[in-house]
């Protein structure tokens, strides 16, 4: 949506009676942003840890929840006003608070194909972001986000909280130190079960819910409820499959790890061995090579398997593979070892929700203006997400795909069909913002 037609939005009825609700309601409520950060948090799945999150926070509240199904907003809205102590109005459309100077801050926590518009609407209205991985739905929209970002000066923090896990960073420092030699392969695992997801009919849209809205810049197309909450993650018109739903994590970790950024080429398989048959259309099953300069990255995700890896303590974790040695790393530590299964430097940790910190530190990043200090800045997010996008695309095309990081776009045998695959149309009315 323009900004235009985003201006032209708000002067219609529905949207003035919202605004004027929720003048009457939040503003005369809640604290100004010189006290607390006052935060929207759009929608109430993963966004109820969000919100959780900032409602706790001694510097930070919800100021409305923004669901397009009332029924499960008001229930998110009635547990942070216990934590808080104030209840926060609930929006169907968040675009209402957009010119709203109250409201400080977007944490966006809607399916994948609403993060990157939604973030550069916030960025052009002058609201800060906390966007939910991946940081967008495809690239193209990616690098816009990093633009709006910069241009209108706006903190943006990416939603791969794992950063925020402290024994990250000292990790990284041993391998930096040489602890494994020169890096040669890393490997990110995505190892569990997924329930299945049957085929539905489609059905009229169930009162209380903004369907049209929900689909947003996606196609037309009518309800059903297997393409609708959480489902919509193995959809490829809304979301990533669980490269970029889970899988992204892992993926961050090891390019933070090396300071990567964009692969010289990709190569994808994927299957649906634990799917045949539903609704699924993204695969359960991949394994992808991102190549680099002397150094190949590695990713596999098995999610019929309800087991973990042999010699793994996670479902998910990462391996840095050396020379002199290697690293595994999760989210309860890591573990150093060298020829003959020789052990060396290892922390052991009880896994704690790293959410908080993350959020904290984007509220601290808000009050101080510094995006230097974050985490997760959007174009760290954007990279992470850069090589989910580019492995969905070698596998849909299925072919071993050349990349051109600088221009971000294909280049040699298949670039014609993979770089189509590098945006998408939007549908009218839900068109992006000019940046």
């Amino acid at each position: 949506m323009s900004a235009l037609n985003r201006r032209s939005f708000l002067q219609t009825g529905l949207a003035a009676a919202s605004v004027a609700a929720l003048e009457s309601s939040a503003s005369q409520v809640f604290a100004s942003v010189n006290e607390k950060v006052n935060v929207a948090v759009m929608g109430a799945g993963r966004g109820a840890g969000l919100a959780n999150a900032f409602a706790r926070l001694s510097d930070s509240q919800v100021v409305a929840i923004c669901e397009t199904d009332e029924a499960r907003g008001k229930k998110l809205a009635d547990q942070i006003g216990e934590i808080q102590g104030k209840r926060p109005p609930v929006v169907s459309d968040f675009r209402t608070l957009l010119d709203k100077s109250d409201v400080d801050a977007l944490a966006i926590a809607t399916p994948d194909h609403w993060h990157a518009p939604a973030t550069i609407m916030g960025c052009v209205a002058g609201k800060d972001v906390y966007v939910e991985k991946p940081a967008a739905h495809n690239i193209a929209e990616g690098r816009i986000a990093i633009n709006a970002a910069r241009k209108h000066k706006r903190i943006v923090q990416h939603g791969t909280n794992l950063r925020s896990a402290p024994h990250y960073k000292e990790a990284w420092k041993l391998i930096k130190d040489g602890v494994i030699g020169t890096p040669m392969v890393v490997k990110a695992i995505n190892n569990q079960k997924r329930g299945r997801i049957a085929v539905a009919q489609d059905e009229p849209t169930p009162a209380g819910v903004n369907y049209d809205l929900w689909l947003g810049p996606a196609p037309e197309r009518p309800f059903n409820r297997n393409h609708f909450h959480y489902a919509w993650h193995w959809r490829w018109e809304y979301g990533t499959g669980d490269i970029g739903n889970d899988g992204v994590h892992q993926i961050d970790l090891g390019r933070w790890a090396l300071g990567l950024k964009a692969p010289k080429a990709v190569s994808c398989s994927g299957a649906k061995l634990g799917s045949k048959g539903d609704a699924q259309q993204t695969p359960d099953t991949m394994v992808v090579t991102w190549e680099y300069d002397d150094l190949l990255y590695v990713y596999e995700q098995r999610d019929f398997a309800p087991y973990q890896m042999q010699g793994h303590r996670n479902e998910n974790d990462n391996i840095i593979y050396g020379d002199k040695g290697y690293m595994l790393i999760d989210r309860d530590g890591y573990r150093v070892f060298f020829r003959g299964n020789e052990a060396g430097p290892k922390l052991d940790k009880k896994y704690a929700d790293s959410t908080p910190a993350h959020a904290q530190n984007f509220v601290d990043c808000i009050k101080s203006r510094k995006s230097e200090n974050l985490i997760a800045d959007i174009e760290e997010g954007h990279y992470s997400s850069l090589l989910v996008h580019v492995a969905n695309i070698s596998y849909r095309t299925g072919k071993r795909l050349q990349f051109d990081g600088e221009k971000e776009k294909f280049i040699g045998d298949g670039a014609q069909e993979a770089n189509a695959l590098l945006g998408r149309e939007y549908r009218k009315g839900y068109e992006l913002p000019t940046v």
